[in-house]
């Protein structure tokens, strides 16, 4: 009953006719320390709850070299159709995962091998053309934008280079804040999908394998604890 016994101490100081009176001070003084003690609660419950579900990259299976050549948003080819030249030309894959190739309509390109591609395209061309030949040539790859949160100086996007990974993202974003925890940095990957992938700021440094030869994908979200 903490709270109506410090209702009555202001009544009974009101009807004394001073301004709150002499106990007013204390009543503010336990208010602070009771706001002070939730708040220290409410972190140590933060601190004690984990860093969620998570990988470590470790214990992650490598990429295939097959999952490594699929192609993704954003990435372009350049086809050719022999003795066709109009059928053919440069093309960026669309955000819809598909490219629309002249009189030939649209083809879904995330997600297939450039081969893969080229067979698709000649299975439709079959019913047009006798025996055609269609060549298909990976002609870039999509820099990926990445997202850079939590304890960093300075939380954004970036745009990073070929084979850059996290460590080049870490240092676009300025670094770490002095409360960032170097053992919690994750990975939220939208193109595996599953739990966050953990990293050690140690193991990036010390060129361990796993850590530094991750590649990061459009969309990723790296987040600092």
């Amino acid at each position: 009953m903490p709270l109506v016994r410090e209702e009555h101490a202001v009544t009974s100081v009101g009807r004394g006719g001073g301004f709150l009176g002499r106990r007013a001070p204390g009543a503010a003084a336990r208010a602070v320390t009771r706001l002070a003690y939730c708040l220290l609660v409410a972190l140590l419950l933060v601190a004690c709850g984990g860093s969620g579900q998570y990988v470590w990259i470790r214990d992650l299976p490598p990429p295939s070299a097959a999952e490594a050549a699929k192609l993704r948003v954003g990435d372009k080819v350049q086809l050719a159709v022999l003795g066709h030249d109009t059928l053919g030309g440069e093309f960026e894959i669309r955000p819809t995962g598909d490219v629309v190739l002249p009189q030939m309509g649209l083809f879904v390109a995330r997600g297939f091998t450039v081969e893969q591609l080229r067979t698709n395209v000649t299975a439709r061309l079959n019913g047009i053309l006798q025996n055609p030949q269609v060549t298909v040539v990976l002609v870039s790859r999509r820099l990926p934008n990445v997202s850079v949160i939590g304890e960093v100086s300075n939380p954004g996007r970036y745009q990073l280079g070929e084979r850059e990974g996290v460590l080049d993202a870490l240092a676009r974003a300025g670094g770490f804040t002095p409360f960032a925890d170097e053992d919690a940095i994750f990975i939220i990957s939208r193109t595996r999908g599953g739990p966050r992938i953990r990293f050690r700021y140690d193991d990036l440094t010390r060129g361990d394998p796993a850590s530094v030869g991750y590649e990061l994908s459009d969309g990723d979200v790296v987040v600092v604890e």
